[in-house]
């Protein structure tokens, strides 16, 4: 975990959250209607490209999915303490992963935690987005221009209509900031692919691109904010020379299963 140590120090910084304030603001105020018509003016590629490809891996990288993925995986995880209180169940798992307790204790542990924090994100993140939405009431563009909402609606119900910021783009940068977090491998991929996921929601007409500057940095930084505040100390007591792979970990959990 040593990696994360002093790669997000500024994007939980106040002086951060103040620069993306005024950027928002000026992108809100100045940019956001151009830069929705422009992206009228383009080639129907762009449209077809992210509408029939982007939003295809949006739908399968939706926070439900992975939640409910997540969530079956702590459970099974758990179940994994009461093998470890059975002699001859965790003998059995023992002697068929060539594998020591205490690296099976330590390696419960760890990846209990990081499920843990990744399902606490994806909901807290989620309902901190959801808020927002409502107290700012930012019309989508599709019921601003075609429906005449107005821009601004404060504490609007019509939750459909609400805009700022962006739930798609807030989720996959969730998502991305916790998978750059537990892996540290393919950030340019990873990152690029929650960018495309935020862009693709200016092409379905459903967001202005400060909801996109917005929901991209709720989804960033909350997750940083809950492992600095909440996580780091219980994962420095951690002894990461007796964390197993993840792969030995699954199998781990598979023969579990069958005990």
């Amino acid at each position: 975990m040593d990696h994360i140590e002093n790669r997000f120090t500024v994007l939980k910084s106040f002086n951060f959250f103040i620069f993306i304030t005024i950027l928002i603001l000026i992108v809100f105020n100045f940019f956001d209607i151009l830069i929705f018509k422009f992206s009228r003016e383009l080639s129907g590629i762009f449209f077809w490209f992210f509408e029939n490809v982007v939003n295809s891996v949006a739908n399968i990288l939706n926070p439900l999915s992975v939640g409910i993925c997540l969530s079956l995986f702590l459970i099974l995880t758990i179940s994994l303490c009461n093998i470890i209180k059975e002699p001859n169940k965790k003998k059995l798992i023992l002697d068929k992963i060539k594998c020591l307790e205490s690296e099976l204790k330590e390696s419960v542990t760890f990846y209990k935690l990081i499920v843990s924090h990744s399902i606490l994100s994806i909901i807290a993140t989620g309902a901190v987005c959801h808020i927002f939405k409502y107290v700012l009431g930012v019309s989508r563009p599709k019921y601003y221009f075609l429906y005449g909402y107005e821009r601004i609606d404060n504490f609007n119900l019509e939750h459909k209509v609400n805009a700022l910021p962006s739930g798609h783009t807030q989720a996959s940068f969730t998502l991305a900031i916790l998978f750059y977090i537990y892996c540290n491998r393919y950030a340019f991929i990873i990152f690029f692919t929650a960018s495309m996921i935020a862009l693709s929601r200016i092409f379905m007409s459903m967001h202005f691109p400060s909801d996109l500057i917005f929901g991209a940095y709720l989804g960033s930084v909350f997750p940083i904010i809950l492992y600095y505040y909440i996580y780091k100390k219980e994962f420095q007591k951690i002894d990461m020379r007796k964390i197993i792979k993840f792969k030995t970990y699954c199998r781990f959990i598979c023969y579990k299963i069958y005990v």
